[in-house]
């Protein structure tokens, strides 16, 4: 652990003060795994811990908004606070499945725009972009046109399966400019031709469905081609000596994950305590010493090394290269696209 945790102890201990035995007590957050979990253990977990006596059970899980909306339902929760990216945060939130946040605990002045809502506020901000291996390939595809040329660019092609991600680069695949995307996705005729275009590659196509899961089928050689977590390729690359290029100025769609609490947790409290501290610049740049993700806390940037911006997203001469993920959008389309995706990728 950094010195940093040092620091910590005074504005940790104001923050659970008058807390009751908080020694004999945990929060469960659901995580996503891997690189991340890693991440947050060692600028999160272990430092609250420390610090607090409050010990931080993770667990491991994709997202799935269906799992939050059981726990509420059935009022039996297996987690207080759960990582969940733009499209469930706003939906969760307006459908009342998570707890509002109290926002003059959290530092929001310091915050990137885009980052927190009502209900959410960004634990990273990461991307999914075009990405092949190196060793394998000498020269892949560079934009996504030619992620969708199966004739120039033969061979299996790695997406997540998910509607989230995967429609928006169907339509930067046939030709939607960037600024366009969520404009044409919103219709019919787009949805129709973000699937048309998915269907061009279907039989060429495997599914991944966590970054553990992606890194070791591009290892393995289950695809050479893949729609890719820039975190998890730096990882790949940095601790496993691999050869991923990821394509930067292909357009890669930019979103966050971001904390929630579970509606009725009986620990909302010590929950709030936690995130209103996470937020906090220290903690937030020590999280991109361990990934390869971006702090939503702006002030971070300037207590983090230069050489921990080699593969980070939004950077100056990254940004325009970008797709921000449309929350907005998700919220309301989010239950019918991914009906739709989900029986289309069944087929």
């Amino acid at each position: 652990m950094r010195i940093y945790g040092k620091k910590l102890l005074p504005v940790l201990g104001a923050l659970v003060l008058g807390t009751a035995a908080a020694s004999a007590e945990e929060l469960r957050v659901a995580s996503w795994g891997g690189v991340l979990s890693e991440a947050n253990r060692a600028a999160y977990w272990d430092p609250y811990e420390k610090a607090t006596g409050i010990k931080i059970i993770d667990d491991t899980f994709n997202g799935e908004i269906a799992k939050i909306r059981a726990q509420v339902e059935a009022k039996s929760h297996q987690w207080e606070i759960a990582e969940v990216e733009d499209a469930e945060a706003f939906a969760g939130c307006e459908e009342g499945l998570y707890e509002k946040l109290d926002l003059t605990r959290i530092p929001v002045a310091d915050l990137a725009p885009g980052t927190y809502g009502d209900c959410s506020v960004a634990s990273e901000i990461g991307t999914i972009g075009l990405t092949y291996n190196g060793a394998k390939m000498a020269n892949g595809p560079k934009t996504w046109a030619e992620f969708f040329d199966v004739k120039k660019f033969p061979g299996k092609r790695g997406m997540r399966k998910s509607a989230t991600f995967t429609l928006e680069i169907a339509l930067l695949g046939a030709g939607v400019p960037k600024e366009e995307v969520y404009k044409v996705l919103a219709t019919k005729e787009g949805q129709d031709k973000a699937f048309a275009k998915l269907d061009e590659i279907k039989d060429q196509l495997v599914w991944w469905s966590s970054g553990t899961e992606l890194v070791q089928d591009l290892i393995a050689g289950e695809f050479d081609i893949a729609a890719a977590y820039n975190g998890r390729v730096a990882d790949a690359n940095k601790t496993q000596g691999q050869k991923l290029e990821f394509i930067w100025d292909a357009g890669y769609v930019l979103g966050n994950t971001n904390w929630v609490i579970l509606k009725g947790s009986p620990k909302a409290k010590q929950a709030m305590d936690f995130i209103a501290w996470a937020t906090t610049p220290e903690p937030q740049a020590e999280f991109m010493r361990h990934v390869d993700y971006a702090s939503a806390n702006t002030k971070a940037f300037a207590l983090l090394e230069p050489k921990y911006l080699t593969y980070m997203p939004n950077t100056p001469d990254r940004v325009a290269y970008s797709l921000a993920s449309d929350p907005a959008f998700w919220r309301d389309n989010l239950d019918t696209l991914t009906e739709r995706f989900n029986a289309w990728a069944s087929k």
